[in-house]
């Protein structure tokens, strides 16, 4: 009897370890490359996320798919960059039956697939089929990306339903939405720990509206020199702006530890590969600016920019056993590098039509194959483009503005991470160069809105 139930021990550890990952991907709303302590931010802490960095892999050089939401998380769910992703701006458009998501290959790879938050496969539309649709086994959260505009909804969606927030009235309330996604996310972790799951929990904050509950907000009043307020507008007031983004960010930090106390609490974190990040940089909205609490760190710009405070995000991955504790990665990669890589990982075959690539090799610190270039496009503000190859990085923005020649600038991010230095006069060979690859990295989109044409007059 002994020995069977030694066996019988043997089996089960020898099917825990063939188990495929679990797969959790945190995604935050407009949160800059410096808003983390991680990764420089000194105005606050945020201690669980920087745990997970010492735990895990934090990358230096990891990029959204876009500066703004919708195409930076279409380019998330497809593994295409936004000059071929479907969802290439904001509006009132979303992912096509069509369109293949990484919900949809790792369901094929028997895993069940939840997504909790702000929609990542929807612009701002109401379909409660979409994430369906799209893959996910199970959806609670909001579908239109103006909904995720305030934080005390009076309602969200469940499994093709309306559910009513009993105590919000769509601005202000008593539950605050963000608490409440960290509690649906562990209850999906709970019911599904019995087969892989892959877990899409997308944050709205700290996008603006500037709120936090009370409590969160109370401890940093009157720790900010030069303390500024909002009037509203299309966002609320906020009487407290640096103290409430504070508090956001904070509170995001504690919802992510809980989430890795479940993993532990139940025997998971041994076998779950744990992912943390934004969809683009920090913003300019609800009275918010990025330079007041140094929220993109020492990068130009940030939302809706194509200079890297608009695209460059922190980016921390935790996988025990896989990878290193305390690694940190310069391996430049994308938001289209995701679906590659989990692919790979539950053995599922890779669309051929995406321009991502696995970053499954850096996270087990071996040999990684490097990108030809990465693209992006705005197609708001009169249209905007950007291309990165190796150190070099060619943007311009006024696409639309026929009556201008092309301008192009240049930028050495080896050299100036900042942007401050446009040498593009000085290298005209290269601009020519990275420009002939701009014009080939994009495909024409069906919405017309989100077409433009490169001209081949380089200023």
């Amino acid at each position: 009897m002994k020995l069977l139930y030694t066996l019988l021990a043997t089996l089960s550890l020898a099917s825990a370890e063939s188990r495929l990952p679990n797969i959790v991907y945190i995604i935050a709303d407009d949160l800059g490359y410096g808003d983390l302590s991680c990764y420089g931010q000194e105005h606050f802490e945020t201690p669980n996320l920087d745990q997970m960095a010492a735990e895990g892999m934090r990358f230096t050089s990891h990029y959204s798919g876009s500066t703004v939401c919708a195409p930076s998380r279409s380019a998330l769910m497809t593994g295409q960059d936004t000059g071929h992703t479907f969802l290439r701006g904001n509006g009132a458009h979303q992912l096509r039956p069509t369109d293949t998501t990484v919900a949809e290959l790792l369901k094929k790879a028997g895993y069940r697939t939840g997504m909790v938050g702000k929609s990542c496969v929807t612009g701002n539309t109401m379909d409660p089929q979409a994430p369906h649709v799209a893959g996910f086994d199970y959806f609670w959260g909001t579908l239109s990306h103006r909904t995720a505009h305030y934080h005390y909804p009076k309602s969200v969606f469940s499994q093709g339903k309306v559910v009513p927030i009993p105590g919000n009235n769509g601005k202000t309330g008593s539950v605050y939405i963000q608490d409440r996604y960290t509690e649906k996310s562990l209850e999906f972790i709970e019911e599904s720990q019995e087969q892989p799951f892959f877990l899409l929990l997308a944050y709205s904050v700290p996008h603006a509206t500037l709120q936090a509950p009370p409590e969160a907000v109370e401890p940093f009043i009157g720790t900010f020199e030069d303390e500024v307020s909002y009037a509203g507008d299309h966002y609320l007031a906020c009487e407290h702006v640096k103290a409430t983004h504070a508090a956001m960010v904070t509170r995001l930090d504690q919802h992510v530890g809980q989430v890795m106390a479940k993993l532990k609490e139940l025997g998971l974190e041994e076998n779950t590969l744990i992912c943390f990040t934004s969809d683009n940089g920090s913003h300019t909205e609800g009275g918010y600016h990025f330079d007041l609490l140094k929220s993109n760190g020492e990068l130009r710009g940030g939302k809706r920019d194509l200079y890297e405070g608009g695209i460059r995000v922190p980016f921390i991955v935790k996988w025990p056993h896989v990878v290193a504790e305390g690694a940190i990665s310069e391996h430049v990669s994308a938001f289209w590098d995701f679906m590659p890589t989990v692919c790979e990982i539950s053995g599922v075959s890779a669309p051929e039509n995406i321009q991502g690539l696995s970053y499954l090799p850096t996270l087990k610190g071996a040999t990684q194959p490097k990108h030809q270039y990465l693209y992006w496009e705005l197609t708001e503000k009169g249209g905007r483009v950007a291309l990165r190859q190796g150190e070099w990085k060619v943007v311009r923005y006024n696409v639309r503005n026929r009556k201008q020649k092309a301008k192009y600038e240049l930028y050495n991010l080896a050299e100036d991470l900042s942007e401050q230095h446009d040498v593009a006069a000085q290298h005209p060979d290269k601009v020519k160069e990275l420009v002939s690859l701009l014009k080939s990295a994009r495909t024409k989109s069906p919405i017309n809105k989100w077409n433009m044409i490169l001209e081949d007059k380089v200023q």
